[in-house]
């Protein structure tokens, strides 16, 4: 498999030094990994965790504990294996066929990087549900690993990022594991732990939240494209990162501009619904600054308004549930399937 390993690259030399011993100790699963550095412990935790965060295929190893001994100079890291050699063989086989069959469809596109990355995304999405209950759990190891989106079909943020580094990484896509909060409302106090991705496609880099794309457990199922690269100035409004990362200031492969689903005007909106009125799903982000949408409760009415207006133009009355994405002025409006 491809990878990268962005973690690894802006790290101090000793550090290094720390995460190379520790990335071929679990490669070669090793039940002591001696890590004679004169770090401090947690620093060496810390380069335990990149080595994690760059190397999804390290499923194997319990990610929610770090079991260390010894002092500067002559650390040893007790990792915790959750699987046999031959279990882990078997896992591994298990994946690669999930993958071939993701490849099937992701070689159709290796020449629209939009649409490439897309794809992967979705996939994701559909073939995972947010596992609530590891969250209550101490031992839902694999909801944090790549095992738990592509063979248990439930997962957290952290094994869902990973799933996604791993899949970008597999079509040359660069793409990190981000750690951070996240809170729709934006105040980040509490335990709102999150992960996510940052990749770097084309000439840009964006910010993914495959995670809070995932809105495929709501009643009428759908993929949400809210945080499907975005900018830094959108991220910062409903997540905090933590560490040193990349900026990411281009739009060129941004969901709503890709699709053209900017608004500035209500006349925009308006021409929006009626061209996508038979589309099972309607997804628009306001411009910044416009003078016609000041406020998230004007968004509102004048998407209410302006949906009146279509269904009165063409003559026909719609079922539908509107969604609003307050921190980052979106509207989603969603038509159920008919039932046949």
């Amino acid at each position: 498999m491809k990878n990268e390993r962005y973690y690894y690259g802006i790290l101090s030399k000793e550090e290094k030094a720390a995460y190379r011993m520790i990335y071929n100790g679990i490669k070669m699963r090793a039940f002591n990994i001696v890590v004679p550095v004169y770090l401090p412990p947690q620093q060496v935790q810390d380069v335990y965790l990149k080595v994690l965060y760059d190397n999804p295929i390290f499923y194997y190893i319990n990610q929610t504990v770090i079991r260390m001994t010894g002092e500067a100079g002559y650390y040893i890291l007790l990792p915790e294996y959750l699987y046999t050699n031959n279990e882990i063989e078997k896992i591994n086989q298990d994946i690669q066929n999930v993958l071939r069959r993701i490849d099937v469809k992701a070689r159709t596109m290796l020449s629209n990087e939009f649409r490439l990355e897309k794809y992967l995304h979705d996939s994701v999405v559909k073939s995972v549900a947010y596992d609530y209950d590891s969250l209550q759990k101490n031992d839902c190891y694999n909801a944090h690993s790549i095992v738990g989106v592509f063979l248990d079909k439930k997962a957290v943020c952290e094994g869902i990022a990973k799933a996604f580094k791993l899949l970008c990484n597999e079509y040359s896509m660069k793409c990190i594991v981000v750690l951070g909060k996240a809170d729709p409302e934006g105040k980040f106090d509490g335990d709102t732990y999150h992960a996510w991705n940052l990749v770097k496609v084309g000439n840009g880099s964006y910010h993914v939240d495959v995670t809070w794309d995932n809105m495929f457990e709501r009643e009428i199922e759908h993929i949400s494209y809210d945080y499907f690269n975005v900018t830094t100035e959108d991220i910062l409004k409903d997540h905090q990162p933590m560490g040193q990362l990349p900026i990411c200031t281009d739009i060129g492969l941004n969901y709503f501009h890709c699709t053209k689903s900017f608004v500035g005007t209500y006349e925009e909106l308006v021409g929006l619904i009626m061209q996508r009125f038979n589309a099972r799903a309607i997804m628009f982000k306001i411009k910044p600054g416009s003078p016609e949408f000041k406020t998230m409760d004007e968004v509102k009415a004048k998407t209410y308004l302006a949906l009146s207006h279509t269904m009165l133009m063409k003559g026909v009355n719609k079922k539908m549930a509107v969604l609003f994405n307050e921190a980052q002025w979106i509207g989603k409006i969603l038509f159920p399937q008919e039932e046949t």
